[in-house]
């Protein structure tokens, strides 16, 4: 695809409407961009960031970071917690720790891909980590919109994931031009399959694991 790009145009908005088949706002949804900046990861910095463990749920739901960058995993609730990933992108098993376990060590993330984690102790407890090519990424809002900034004018591949959009790998990609004149508007609707994620138990007791 031939890229072309003009000089004086750096400070584009990119804005894109998610729904779902029924025209319902969807929320959650990432978008990343690629366009030829985004070629060599080199170039890419990394964020470390935490996800929290409050009321027995991951603090945020979905994450996003650059490959190569690390994310602690703290428990604030007064139980035990055990996270852990069987993802192709990253596996890794934490011990059952509780909230004074500072020593928990950050988790590196090389490879590009969603990494869905989730606890040993507590079914229900679910949580995403898209680890973006690119540093253009975005999730949409409880509006369903998600937006980019300071974009340059061009053409640019947008890839599009949620977790339960109905396709390969729940991604989907399509190419856009981002305007040297106005912000870019695009409204995408996308297939949703069934939610089969297990619902959160009531607490039978209060023992540090539950």
């Amino acid at each position: 695809m031939a890229i072309s790009f003009s000089s004086h145009s750096f400070a584009q908005t990119l804005s894109v409407k998610l729904a779902d088949s029924d025209g319902n706002d969807l929320a959650d949804v990432v978008i990343e961009l690629f366009g030829p900046e985004n070629v060599s990861l080199e170039n890419i910095e990394t964020n470390d960031v935490e996800i929290d463990q409050v009321d027995k749920e991951f603090v945020p739901g979905i994450t996003l970071i650059t490959a190569g960058s690390r994310i602690r995993f703290p428990n604030s609730d007064d139980i035990l917690h055990h996270v852990y990933s069987f993802s192709s992108v990253k596996t890794f098993d934490t011990p059952l720790y509780g909230m004074a376990d500072e020593s928990q060590p950050a988790v590196s993330f090389d490879m590009p891909g969603v990494v869905e984690i989730g606890c040993n102790i507590h079914d229900w407890m679910l949580a995403y980590i898209y680890v973006g090519e690119s540093d253009k990424m975005a999730i949409s809002d409880d509006s369903g919109v998600a937006t980019i900034q300071n974009l340059q004018a061009g053409d640019y591949r947008l890839k599009v994931w949620h977790s339960r959009l109905s396709a390969d790998e729940n991604t989907m990609t399509q190419s856009i031009t981002i305007s040297e004149t106005q912000d870019t508007e695009v409204s995408l609707s996308l297939e949703l399959i069934r939610d089969r994620r297990i619902r959160r138990a009531p607490s039978a007791n209060r023992k540090r694991y539950r």
